[in-house]
């Protein structure tokens, strides 16, 4: 059992966001991770090509409104899998090269900028959920992830703050919503993040967290 705690916020636990890279802000075309590699590892022939080509446009955009929205009181967690491949040092580079300075700003503390290390065949719910035990301090939190890497997490989505993001389920109406209701925006795959996602993530990184505990 995992379980989520809410407890008084002080000044510098904002807002979290979890964030995805894959299908998210990157959508592999024309570079993708490997090509971040190679070129934060000095291996890449042209890695100044594949900083400028990254990251899509429209989606840094949309995460750059959300954070400008946000007064830039938000702290990032990477819960993708590339946080298994780069270190900090390789993230702040990689970010700030490729148009991200404001996600290297702020992301979390320390180690705490990951999601734990996947371990066999661990789902992104778990993951994020073993983040949240260890060092939740009941502040808001969003999702952001991809159609496929995020799929453990559609049955949190019911019911969402924003009932226009959830398609039809049978629902019984006596189950208390997950805690992760209303906090997970799943972006479509070689579309990534969206303006139209914009209004449903500030929503959850302004939205109290209640007490409540999952089972991961």
């Amino acid at each position: 059992m995992s379980a989520i705690r809410a407890v008084g916020v002080t000044l510098d636990a904002m807002p979290v966001l979890f964030l995805d890279l894959d299908d998210v802000l990157c959508i592999n075309s024309p570079c993708g991770g490997f090509d971040a590699i190679a070129a934060v590892n000095g291996r890449h022939v042209n890695p100044a090509w594949v900083y400028q080509r990254l990251f899509e446009p429209g989606a840094v955009s949309a995460l750059k409104q959300i954070h400008d929205e946000m007064g830039a009181a938000v702290r990032y967690v990477i819960s993708s899998t590339w946080r298994e491949s780069f270190s900090r040092a390789q993230l702040d580079v990689v970010f700030r090269r490729a148009g991200l300075g404001f996600v290297a700003d702020r992301l979390h503390a320390g180690e705490t900028l990951r999601t734990p290390p996947k371990v066999g065949r661990s789902r992104r719910i778990d993951e994020i959920a073993q983040w949240l035990d260890h060092y939740h301090q009941g502040h808001p939190f969003a999702i952001l992830d991809g159609t496929h890497s995020g799929a453990s997490q559609i049955p949190t989505m019911y019911p969402s703050l924003d009932p226009s993001n959830v398609p039809p389920t049978r629902h019984s109406g006596n189950e208390a919503p997950h805690p992760f209701a209303g906090r997970v925006t799943l972006c479509d795959e070689n579309v990534g993040l969206t303006s139209d996602h914009v209004l449903f993530i500030l929503a959850a990184l302004r939205s109290a967290v209640p007490v409540a505990r999952i089972a991961a």
